[in-house]
């Protein structure tokens, strides 16, 4: 309204009203409770504090860093803006609580290596007079990237402080693992030097690795991953704990299988994925079950998640016609399957299908306009040069006279400078059909750190992929 518009333009900031709000709500509950605290939030939106207002002594604050990166230090100059904020917060706040977060939250069960910022975020903390912490981790996962270690290593240091950091990994790894402590300590290194190789940003939204995590990095990682292994072979405990740490690793070999076997194969590189990707799939959905795993992701069972893990190598079908007859590194198929689905059973749905090209597609009901289907372009994609990109669609509906009925967008994003690349709108007319059609999205030059999207637009009542295929473009 324009009264807490008007209070938002005195402040500064959105947390202006509601701060005004919140302490008004605490004098009236200082009368009945005078020693009860009432919290807020400092989160997203009201991330930065106000100019003129300040927290009642009975308001409790607690500031949030779901936008930082943790590859690196909350002092970093990377988090510039939360450390502002910190500070700022630290001198108006009497009861200054922080929510941070120390898990990948679309996936727990994908390399996170935020282990070597852990002891300076708390160290920052305390010297920033934070009164209590919660540190957000992946508890729903039993397989997540070290999910018993990092809580171990953060319960440690937030009861003290002090404690030096390499001293906990060092007696964790030996206590917990045994004779493979040296080895994954190694491997800690591997996967902290490569996020921050290229000063990659490391959010608690990651949806893949494709930007930072290299085929030579995987390939080392295997290396001490086995040795590992061999050095906990007599100790059947010892094993499991070490097949857990693994599958984080594991799980990026399977969702990368294609684009990285192909990587490897085109630039004679070696490639130590897995040599049977279906039974490593199997086996990997086997383990997580074994380890009583309940979800894959933030509001997402391991259940709903294991048919798509496996779907992704299923047989492809024929190739294009427009592939036909050319070099295998002139040209590549993106089937349905290797695409990540957002809101899968809610807003896009795998099934069978007996047109699409290898039976399956992926469906997408018309009421919704989310990105729910995306697919990372990784550096084996961008080596191609500029391509030409064609997907092949279907829909149900029936057409209007105007032939001006959008079915679904096609865009490619790039995360790099958070701008759009390409946005193809498809006309129901197009492909309201029972077979599918090719679209032409013309001539594209990719990049690592894009990826392709598509959104339904309303004008359908369903709309179905079959797969995105990108031929090299003649010179």
């Amino acid at each position: 309204c324009a009264d807490c518009l008007a209070v938002e333009e005195i402040e500064g900031t959105p947390s202006g009203p509601l701060l005004h709000f919140v302490n008004a709500v605490a004098e009236d509950i200082e009368q009945e409770f005078p020693d009860t605290l009432v919290e807020t939030l400092a989160y997203q939106y009201t991330r930065e504090a106000p100019k003129h207002v300040k927290p009642r002594h009975n308001v409790l604050v607690r500031l949030c860093s779901i936008e930082c990166s943790f590859a690196e230090p909350l002092t970093a100059e990377v988090n510039a803006d939360f450390r502002r904020d910190m500070e700022a917060w630290r001198d108006i706040s009497p009861q200054l609580f922080v929510w941070d977060y120390v898990a990948n939250f679309p996936s727990y069960i994908m390399p996170h290596p935020n282990w070597f910022v852990l002891a300076d975020n708390v160290h920052f903390f305390v010297d920033h007079n934070v009164r209590g912490l919660f540190e957000q981790g992946d508890g729903g996962s039993t397989v997540g990237d070290f999910v018993a270690m990092r809580a171990w290593v953060l319960a440690k240091l937030m009861w003290d402080p002090s404690r030096d950091l390499e001293a906990l990994y060092r007696e964790f790894l030996t206590g917990y693992y045994g004779p493979a402590a040296a080895p994954l300590r190694a491997y800690m290194d591997v996967m902290h030097e490569a996020v921050r190789r290229d000063d990659s940003f490391l959010g608690c939204f990651m949806h893949h690795t494709d930007d930072w995590l290299t085929l030579n990095d995987m390939n080392r990682a295997t290396e001490l991953m086995d040795q590992a292994l061999e050095a906990v072979a007599d100790y059947s405990d010892l094993t499991d704990r070490v097949i857990k740490a693994r599958m984080s690793l594991d799980h990026v070999w399977l969702l990368r299988y294609h684009a990285l076997e192909r990587e490897a194969r085109l630039a004679d590189k070696p490639f130590l994925g897995p040599d049977d990707p279906i039974a490593a799939a199997e086996a990997f959905v086997a383990n997580a079950q074994r380890f009583n795993n309940p979800q894959y992701r933030e509001r997402m069972s391991f259940e709903h998640y294991a048919p798509q893990l496996l779907a992704r190598f299923r047989e492809p079908g024929e190739p294009p016609q427009a592939a036909q007859g050319l070099p295998a590194e002139d040209w590549y198929v993106i089937s349905d399957a290797l695409f990540s689905q957002h809101g899968p059973g809610r807003l896009v749905f795998q099934e069978d299908d007996p047109v699409a090209s290898d039976g399956k597609s992926a469906r997408m009901p018309g009421d919704h306009n989310e990105w729910a289907l995306q697919y990372v372009i990784g550096q084996d994609l961008a080596d191609m040069g500029p391509v030409h990109c064609y997907v092949d669609l279907r829909a149900e509906g029936i057409p209007d006279d105007t032939g001006d009925q959008p079915a679904l967008h096609v865009g490619i994003y790039d995360t790099r400078d958070g701008a759009s690349v390409m946005q193809f709108p498809v006309m129901l007319d197009q492909i309201a059909d029972e077979t599918f059609t090719t679209v032409d999205l013309g001539v594209q030059e990719l990049a690592a750190g894009m990826y392709f999207w598509l959104a339904p637009a309303g004008g359908a009542e369903q709309v179905y992929l079959d797969r995105l295929y990108l031929i090299k473009a003649e010179e």
